[in-house]
């Protein structure tokens, strides 16, 4: 299947995708032209999950924004809390009085031959999952989460399963299987709802502009693709 092609097919479900190296690129010339970010006086924080099918969207930022910071784990939550974010907020460089902090997160869902949450990865013979954390939480099933005791060697596996313990018991209440796409825009709501309320809380603190890229990833063969969730410039130089 051809990008286009692919594209379309994709944009049935997430109408907005757009193939993620474009998306990101745009998006860094608008940063710097409207709102003055420059490698030289921005600290790039990425949050996304540590598969590293979404590195391509992660190298592609670093290439252009210099080292970053990570605040994420797996499925793409904030687990860096509180303590990650205000550590990097004190990390960002500052040239001629401006000073900017760009954070970028949301999970990852994979896309194959009209599956969703399935991706072929190189070398491997089998088709795998994409969210791995996600889907194994769905394949667990709603009894099982509940009563599954918390892990000291598995905590961030066990907040991903608290997390979606509701998305959980609302399939189980309605008799529906879990559907790992409306399982995704579940964990994007949490993620947006969770990261925008730490960054409240570092505003007032904060000497300068924060950018915050969130979105769904979308993985495929030949590459992935990025649906934007929210986009947001807060703050300023003073």
């Amino acid at each position: 299947m051809n990008t286009d092609a692919l594209k379309t097919d994709i944009r049935t479900v997430f109408p907005n995708a757009e193939i993620g190296r474009v998306y990101f690129a745009r998006q860094n010339i608008f940063l710097e032209e409207q709102y003055g970010f420059t490698p030289e006086n921005t600290r790039f924080a990425e949050g996304g999950c540590c598969d590293e099918i979404n590195e391509p969207e992660c190298r592609f930022m670093q290439s252009y924004w210099g080292e970053r910071f990570k605040f994420g784990g797996l499925a793409g939550y904030c687990h860096g809390g509180r303590s990650g974010l205000n550590a990097v907020s004190h990390h960002v460089p500052e040239v001629e009085g401006r000073k900017n902090l760009l954070l970028v997160t949301g999970p990852h869902i994979g896309y194959h031959q009209g599956q969703w949450g399935r991706i072929p990865r190189p070398g491997q013979p089998d088709i795998t999952a994409s969210c791995g954390s996600l889907c194994a939480v769905l394949q667990a099933g709603c009894e099982s989460i509940r009563k599954k005791p918390e892990d000291p060697l598995d905590l961030q596996q066990h907040f991903v399963e608290q997390i979606m313990l509701p998305f959980l018991e609302k399939c189980s209440r309605s008799s529906q299987p879990p559907d790992i796409v409306e399982a995704t825009r579940f964990l994007m709501e949490k993620i947006d709802s969770d990261l925008f309320a730490i960054i409240g809380d570092l505003e007032g603190g904060f000497n300068g502009q924060i950018a915050v890229i969130t979105g769904i990833t979308i993985n495929t063969e030949t590459g992935n693709f990025f649906e934007v969730s929210r986009f947001e410039v807060r703050g300023s130089n003073r």
